[in-house]
């Protein structure tokens, strides 16, 4: 009788143990359902909000590009009004929680473009001349297709034994990119002096490190440029400029004459529209980049892109 009721005890701690993890499995599958339900439910709420946001993004640029419209149209101010856009979008209500911007056209030098221009600009910032040679070699290198690295350049096999991103072997698809390719990485400076686009140098507006760049620049003809700025006049004739310099910077600027031609630009090939807003709490933000050329009277889109 003893042993029946000892059995019989052990049967039900058995019985109870089992009923405790059927009601534990139970509560926990409820609160990975609950948990689950709830990601889902601020996913779609996130969805909805970054949809709304691109939405007011878009509508954000469409008023600007508008606005800029309405600009071209009037005769008289047309050709200002396109070589100062940031002062035609800056005048536009914009609505809440957006911003919206505008950035010209020729004020970086492409790191697609050409190495002279590249190594031109290392020099500007202050890179001795066996550095810049050496980072433009790297670069190259990051840029050709094949594996065998230039004399002061950098290929596959030196990425791959410290372990980083090996090259792309063709053009960089962002400025950013450039923080990849050895030597690049703490030339902060670069940042707002490099683009990927292939653009004509605006002689009134990109920096004067950008300036000194181009070719026949020499250090007199980027100080006229300084001075030019300064005094609120605009270079509209590279002969009228080159004959206010001195004899060997006249010389060396008409030298590369032709070239200087074809790589500056007295006003803006194009702009960059950038229109960024928010919605939701907490606040998901989406953004709308259009370029845009003068088309006639009107601001004609040539890219969109937007993100995330």
């Amino acid at each position: 009788m003893t042993r029946g009721r000892a059995r019989l005890r052990l049967r039900s701690a058995f019985a109870l143990l089992a009923v405790l993890w059927v009601m534990t499995a139970a509560s926990l599958l409820a609160i990975t359902m609950r948990v689950a339900a709830g990601d889902a439910i601020a996913a779609t709420r996130n969805r909805i909000h970054l949809s709304r946001a691109a939405w007011i993004a878009e509508g954000c640029v469409e008023h600007a590009r508008a606005a800029i419209g309405d600009a071209l149209r009037t005769e008289q101010r047309a050709a200002s009004a396109w070589n100062d856009l940031e002062a035609v979008v800056a005048a536009v209500p914009a609505a809440d929680g957006c911003e919206v911007g505008a950035r010209p056209s020729g004020i970086t030098v492409s790191v697609n473009d050409s190495i002279d221009a590249m190594r031109g600009l290392l020099r500007a910032i202050g890179e001795a001349p066996e550095r810049a040679d050496s980072l433009v070699d790297a670069l190259a290198d990051w840029q050709d297709a094949d594996d065998s690295p230039r004399l002061g350049g950098a290929e596959r096999a030196w990425y791959e034994s410290r372990r980083r991103t090996r090259p792309r072997n063709g053009p960089l698809g962002a400025a950013a990119e450039l923080k990849l390719v050895r030597g690049f990485e703490q030339l902060s400076q670069l940042d707002s002096l490099v683009g990927v686009e292939r653009e004509r140098i605006v002689l009134g507006r990109a920096p004067l490190a950008v300036v000194a760049a181009l070719p026949g620049m020499t250090s007199e003809a980027v100080a006229r440029v300084a001075q030019s700025r300064a005094a609120g006049e605009t270079i509209t004739d590279l002969t009228v400029f080159a004959n206010a310099l001195s004899g060997e910077s006249r010389d060396v600027l008409l030298a590369h004459y032709a070239e200087l031609v074809g790589r500056t630009a007295f006003t803006p090939d194009a702009w960059t529209l950038t229109g960024s807003a928010s919605a939701g709490e907490p606040p998901v933000r989406a953004t709308v980049e259009l370029r845009i050329v003068r088309d006639g009277t009107r601001a004609a889109i040539v890219r969109r892109r937007s993100w995330p």
